[in-house]
């Protein structure tokens, strides 16, 4: 399993109730209709003031079966088939402050601890 995390700002300008309702009602349904090769694709929306500021609105995670899906979401999102994805996130996501990298995911189970 491959696993994408994305460090995401909103638009400037862009309340965080219309980045949310853009991301879940409009991007997320166009990601999952037009990447097949995504297995799952969590967005987790940052609480703002909790710890102060985070510097981003959203951790959006995506996993892939291999390093062959990570590289035809690539291929589809430079393609001319991909410009619905690349229009709809000019629309909602300040593309210049993205961070994106590819991890290791190691998890724990609280049920482990003795």
């Amino acid at each position: 399993m491959v696993k994408e995390m994305l460090l995401i700002r909103r638009k400037p300008g862009m309340s965080r109730e219309d980045f949310i309702k853009h991301y879940e009602e409009v991007h997320a349904p166009l990601i999952l209709r037009m990447c097949p090769y995504v297995k799952k694709y969590a967005r987790n929306y940052v609480q703002s003031g909790v710890m102060g500021e985070a510097g981003f609105d959203c951790i959006t995670e995506v996993w892939y079966e291999d390093m062959a899906g990570f590289q035809a979401l690539g291929q589809l999102y430079t393609a001319e088939e991909g410009k619905p994805i690349r229009e709809s996130e000019a629309s909602f996501l300040d593309e210049s402050s993205m961070v994106v990298v590819l991890v290791d995911e190691n998890v724990s189970e609280a049920s482990a601890r003795r």
